[in-house]
């Protein structure tokens, strides 16, 4: 063992004995460059550690428990290589640069093995799965096609085949683990743009999927993935296809499946509750927008900020069927 591995176990034993885990990589091409490690807490990515990668190409990275879920590790040109951040995880990189992960071998670490051949095949599936979706269409609405009865079944037995080759894996992981958790987070968030272009039957299943998702569970802040989350839950809603009061409806729906557990957390109600009021307001969901006022204004359980009270508030205060404030005419109010 050379003494730049020596001095790499070393640290990950001093870090083990202290609550901390490493991440060490072996890219030539990085020598003297700085890389970092990024982690993530809410709508936000934070600091966790970075070094300067020796003359070998060799660094160490460290990470405590508190950031354990998801996070990225980067080098000068700022391209992310995303890493799972798990408890004694002991992963290893080596390749020529993060921002190619092509050239990029996870030589230990099972949780990141099993998210990169996931990340790898998933894509894959979905890319033929959209094929597969394209060509039955063909088959079953236009008639030069659709007598080819042996034909239809093999496509509808191959899309069956794809989505039960993808589910099996996912079923196969530690149920315990945070992986097992957020590949399905992950991927319901990546399909709602095909779903709504290409699979617009599966519209309402992702929807209720979305409304089971736990707003407040903290593994959600810590996967990177809670605003998109939030917008992708909506964007499929409004990208559906339906009239503008369904549309409303169905967010309303939403809004009161994410209060549920949102309510039980102040911190975590006012967070989301502030980014999900402006992104309605930008869309121009105004009804909806007064639905989540009204929800959280007449929540008695929990404390709303002060400021984000007083957005909600003019909504209460102009709701329908309410008496107009008087309006009150002060100074000159006609001038020569």
């Amino acid at each position: 063992m050379n003494l730049i591995n020596f001095l790499i176990s070393f640290l990950s034993l001093i870090t083990l004995a202290h609550g901390q885990d490493t991440i060490t990589g072996t890219f030539p091409a990085l020598s003297h460059q700085w890389v970092k490690l990024t982690g993530f807490e809410g709508f936000n990515s934070y600091h966790i550690d970075s070094v300067r990668v020796n003359a070998n190409g060799q660094f160490a990275l460290t990470f405590a428990d508190k950031d354990n879920g998801m996070g990225y590790i980067a080098a000068r040109d700022n391209k992310p290589f995303m890493v799972v951040l798990a408890a004694r995880e002991n992963l290893k990189l080596e390749g020529e640069t993060l921002g190619e992960p092509q050239t990029l071998k996870i030589m230990s670490g099972k949780h990141n093995l099993l998210f990169g051949r996931y990340a790898i095949e998933h894509p894959a599936r979905e890319q033929v799965q959209s094929a597969w979706d394209y060509l039955d269409r063909i088959y079953q609405t236009d008639p030069l096609f659709s007598v080819h009865s042996t034909t239809k079944y093999a496509i509808e037995t191959e899309k069956k085949r794809i989505k039960e080759e993808d589910r099996m894996f996912l079923e196969n992981l530690d149920p315990e683990s945070y992986l097992a958790w957020y590949l399905p987070v992950r991927m319901l968030v990546s399909s709602v743009s095909t779903i709504a272009q290409y699979r617009v039957e599966d519209i309402p299943a992702a929807i209720a999927t979305f409304r089971k998702l736990d707003y407040a569970d903290p593994r959600l802040y810590k996967s990177g993935l809670l605003r998109e989350a939030i917008e992708a839950h909506f964007w499929l809603i409004e990208n559906s296809g339906k009239s503008s009061d369904w549309v409303s409806v169905e967010m309303n729906i939403s809004i009161d499946s994410m209060m549920k557990k949102l309510v039980a957390d102040e911190q975590k109600l006012n967070l989301v509750t502030d980014y999900l009021f402006g992104l309605l307001e930008r869309h121009g969901l105004f009804e909806s927008s007064e639905h989540l006022a009204l929800k959280v204004l007449n929540e008695e359980s929990c404390t709303i900020d002060q400021n984000l009270a007083k957005q909600l508030e003019s909504y209460r205060v102009m709701k329908k069927g309410n008496i107009a404030p008087d309006i009150i005419l002060a100074g000159d109010i006609v001038k020569n």
